[in-house]
């Protein structure tokens, strides 16, 4: 058995915030810090429950949560390289059990195995995102054959055995790459991505003497220049655009002749750097920048996010996010059906593809299938950026990620995002926000209104508070009244209220209002 490095007691690394917990990791965004950590039992982490902390200038958000343990039928190999090892618990039905923490990388797949002292898999994690039946894209299509043309799939527009044509070459554009030059020759690396051989088949990188690097998709390199050039396009509109310039603050290791052939791609977060693997299956992976962008949005929502892939519906948003982005980088070239996700690559005899177009509801259930599940989330999100502007709903889309966790629900997901547009823009788009995740069945009428657990509760006027007038038909002898945003910056205060008072007038969004020590969450 392969050890990288072995730990055996918890390090510097893995450290205490306090007596109680042990930061996974400390994530800063635009706005704030996004911290996830694991509680403890007798000086160990409890491997299955966690806690998220945003926390912004003057608000900090808590979420706890909970994952049932996952067993499986799977022990350490001798040809598994062990990456990391823990010792800690894992919570079931009311138990503590003691175990190891193993994190290892077998092959491609890579797991970490909560292992009890009887030597039994008790829980498992893995950390292999994978996009099922794809096929790979090629080197600068705009976005792909398919969509430029504007034709639909067939002959002459056909894979055939990564076979070329007169139409297919038409289709190509030539642009210019950020590369590398070393040793006299060009490479196939810049500061986002390094093109290498990682997975069988064992077809190492292309490389030049000169930097004409114009491939068609009959010769090898073609789909190694079209994930540099997609992958990098993609980066510094996250950058450079959005500006977030502190995501993906690492090279990412690029393999798109990977995996034996499989019509299959993953993203592996364990490995250093983490690695984007795509199979050459039907139409291969990297040919097609929809697979090439979600696959690379899936390492995105790690870094905004670390060592919270953990749940059913979180796994399921991370598949619907990866779509959405997919469909926002396609859109930015070409609009002609770009809520059609894998038009290249899928929607032919190989495999059906997936669409974002669909009136699917939240509250009517969820199908129990993580990708076709994510499609509901990735298709709310293109009907709210179809109806603002398209720049500022990618921020709130990218600064919510940064709060996401374990276990979190479709309806949190929504709510990370009316939180961000609060705090990034004084709720100026909550109005709308909150509608179109109502209308889906994210969010019901009495989303965000909470009270406190005090013996009086106000009984306020809803119908003048729409007016703009404060009115409490049980007001005690008087009352201290503040109003906040979302982000609890103080926007107005009465300190003696004693009757019906105007409230001044603000922007439409979602305020907080404090009547003593009660909260409520309103629209106004």
């Amino acid at each position: 058995m392969k050890k990288l490095f072995t730990i055996l007691i918890l390090l510097s690394s893995f450290c205490s915030l306090t007596q109680r917990e042990f930061i996974l990791s400390s994530i800063k965004s635009p706005i704030g810090t996004h911290q996830l950590s694991h509680p403890s039992h007798e000086g160990l982490p409890i491997f299955n429950q966690y806690i998220k902390r945003n926390i912004f200038n003057s608000r900090t958000d808590i979420y706890k949560s909970i994952t049932t343990p996952y067993p499986i039928n799977r022990i350490l190999l001798s040809d598994d390289t062990i990456l990391e090892e823990y010792s800690g618990f894992i919570k079931s039905n009311n138990q503590f059990i003691l175990v190891k923490s193993v994190t290892i990388l077998s092959k491609s797949e890579s797991y970490t195995l909560f292992i009890s002292e009887e030597g039994e898999t008790i829980h498992h994690l893995n950390h292999t995102s994978n996009l099922k039946d794809t096929i790979i894209t090629g080197s600068v299509f705009l976005p792909d054959p398919i969509t430029s043309s504007r034709q639909t799939y067939g002959i002459p527009y056909a894979d055939n055995n990564d076979g070329t044509n007169d139409n297919l070459n038409n289709e190509l554009f030539e642009v210019t790459i950020p590369a590398r030059f070393e040793n006299d020759s060009f490479i196939l690396e810049n500061k986002h991505l390094k093109i290498t051989n990682q997975s069988t088949p064992d077809i190492l990188a292309t490389s030049k003497s000169d930097n004409d690097f114009r491939f068609n998709r009959s010769q090898q390199g073609f789909e190694e220049v079209h994930a540099l050039y997609h992958i990098s396009k993609f980066a510094e509109y996250l950058k450079d655009t959005l500006g977030f310039e502190t995501i993906m603050d690492y090279q990412i290791a690029v393999d798109v002749y990977a995996l034996n052939g499989k019509d299959n791609s993953e993203f592996i977060s364990t490995t250093n750097p983490p690695r984007l693997n795509f199979g050459q299956g039907g139409v291969d992976d990297a040919e097609d920048p929809d697979i090439l962008i979600h696959e690379y949005a899936h390492a995105v929502s790690n870094s905004a996010a670390p060592n919270s892939l953990d749940g059913y519906e979180r796994l399921a948003l991370d598949e619907g996010l990866s779509d959405y982005w997919a469909a926002v980088y396609s859109k930015r070239m070409n609009d002609y059906n770009y809520q059609k996700i894998f038009n290249w690559d899928g929607h032919n005899e190989f495999w059906a593809g997936r669409s974002l177009d669909n009136n699917r509801k939240y509250s009517d259930g969820l199908d129990g299938n993580k990708y076709t599940d994510g499609e509901l989330f990735g298709a709310t999100l293109l009907d709210i950026r179809s109806s603002m502007n398209e720049i500022i709903f990618d921020k709130l889309v990218m600064q919510s990620n940064y709060s996401w966790f374990p276990n979190m629900s479709f309806s949190q997901a929504a709510e990370q995002i009316i939180k961000a547009d609060s705090i990034m823009y004084d709720g100026h788009h909550s109005n709308l926000l909150f509608t179109i995740f109502y209308n889906r069945g994210f969010l019901n009428e009495d989303y965000g209104n909470t009270i406190n657990d005090f013996d009086w509760t106000p009984i306020i006027d809803y119908e003048l508070l729409n007016q703009g007038i404060l009115s409490i038909e049980n007001i005690p002898n008087s009352v201290h009244v503040q109003l906040l945003t979302l982000s609890g910056r103080l926007i107005w205060q009465e300190k003696s209220v004693s009757k019906p008072i105007e409230i001044p007038s603000v922007s439409h969004g979602i305020y907080l209002l404090r009547v003593n020590n009660k909260v409520f969450k309103f629209y106004f």
